[in-house]
């Protein structure tokens, strides 16, 4: 397969990724559960179709998992922080309030990367950082005025986890994330249990919970990941931005959610900072 065709694909995987993962909140929507059950079916539906792909691919698992010793169980940590959190946070704010601050996980991996890594921040990422930090600040008071600050404040956990993740990620490349999607599953499913009322769950529920895990979270995080191996990381981190585009408009569609004027302000502005600092990345010499 020639580069181009390859490019191409890896093109396709991450706009596919991102399109699976803006169902997220209306697949909530349609599950009458509350918050803990959900994150704890989504955990056991995880840790349970995903380990006939661990057993198959054992032997690469298991080098893996030697290889990357304590930064894949870190990274598991992270992983299952920001599963827990995001279900939380759709159970507490509207879907737009929760995507919107994704926005910022640029710019807060940025920040971890130069701390923990020593990597530079560059001029341009400082001045869409403070434009985004614009945009926060206006959708943080429409949330005020619409009641959703506490979904915001866990959704910017989930950025944290997320952010925390890809440094460990990329400080240690050679971190399987099959194990750790696993593993973070399994932590999530452990952590929700003593809040969690499974018995609760009905037949009529569980399509929908297995569209949500491993429909929606195990098909969109293996495609992001085929698509890394395609197109350079900040392509498809720019190309991920989709999701926060998309995650609005489904549930403006199908359940009438329509995000109050400085939501869809503060929003747009996070999204177009988000956007011009990834494609601006993408554009400096990689030597």
């Amino acid at each position: 397969m020639n580069l181009a065709a390859s490019s191409l694909i890896g093109v396709a995987f991450a706009v596919i990724a991102a399109t699976i993962f803006s169902t997220a909140g209306v697949i909530v929507r349609r599950i009458d559960l509350p918050a803990w059950d959900i994150s704890f079916w989504r955990s056991a539906f995880l840790v349970t179709t995903m380990l006939p792909l661990l057993v198959w691919q054992r032997h690469g698992i298991l080098i893996d998992v030697r290889n990357a010793g304590l930064a894949l169980v870190l990274s598991a940590v992270l992983l299952a922080g920001a599963f827990v959190s995001f279900i939380l946070a759709l159970g507490l704010a509207p879907v737009a309030n929760v995507l919107l601050m994704f926005g910022a996980t640029p710019f807060i991996t940025a920040l971890l990367a130069r701390a923990v890594l020593g990597e530079p921040v560059h001029g341009h990422t400082m001045v869409t950082m403070a434009v985004a930090t614009l945009g926060l600040s206006l959708s943080v008071v429409g949330s005020l005025e619409a009641g959703s600050l506490a979904g915001m404040a866990v959704a910017f956990i989930v950025v944290l986890c997320m952010s925390g993740n890809y440094v460990v990620v990329r400080h240690r490349r050679d971190v399987g994330m099959a194990p750790a999607i696993w593993l973070a599953g399994l932590i999530s499913g452990l952590v929700a249990l003593p809040f969690a009322e499974p018995g609760n769950v009905a037949w009529s529920q569980i399509p929908w919970l297995l569209m949500l895990s491993p429909g929606q979270l195990v098909g969109g995080l293996l495609l992001y990941m085929a698509s890394l191996k395609r197109i350079p990381a900040g392509r498809a981190a720019l190309l991920g931005l989709l999701e926060l585009v998309l995650g609005p408009v489904w549930v403006w569609l199908f359940d009438g959610e329509k995000p109050d004027d400085l939501t869809l302000l503060g929003g747009s502005i996070v999204i177009g900072a988000a956007a011009a600092n990834v494609w601006l990345d993408s554009r400096r010499p990689t030597g």
